[in-house]
């Protein structure tokens, strides 16, 4: 009986061993394949980062975007136009057609009426 219970905790011992042996394995590995750590390194005294993979790591995460998605809508279509495509008035535009009244008068310049045809 006696010789039962050692075989038993031997086993139980060996048991114990291995998986705290695994586990450890495992940490470490984890810990050299992680590759999202940044290295610092201490030369002369002072730090240095790596700030670029300090940026991969800020930078979003990549996404796969599906073809619909990416298709820019009607309503940025018709944003991105100009505005002379849309009908609208811009500040060239108008100063071109109010001429020396812009600013002035809502009433556009007008050049004076021809004078009248001189009859014999």
């Amino acid at each position: 009986m006696m010789q039962n219970v050692s075989r038993r905790g031997c086993a139980v011992l060996a048991c114990a061993a291995l998986w705290l042996g695994l586990c450890g394995t495992a940490a470490r590995a984890g810990e050299a394949t992680d590759g999202t750590g940044c290295i610092e390194l201490e030369v002369n005294g002072e730090r240095i980062r790596d700030y670029a993979c300090m940026s991969r790591m800020l930078a979003p995460a990549a996404t796969t975007a599906t073809p619909a998605t990416t298709a820019p809508m009607a309503a940025e279509q018709r944003v991105r136009q100009p505005p002379s495509a849309l009908g609208l008035a811009n500040r060239a535009a108008t100063q071109q057609r109010m001429g020396t009244s812009f600013g002035v008068s809502t009433q556009p310049q007008r050049p004076a009426p021809p004078p009248a045809p001189v009859r014999p």
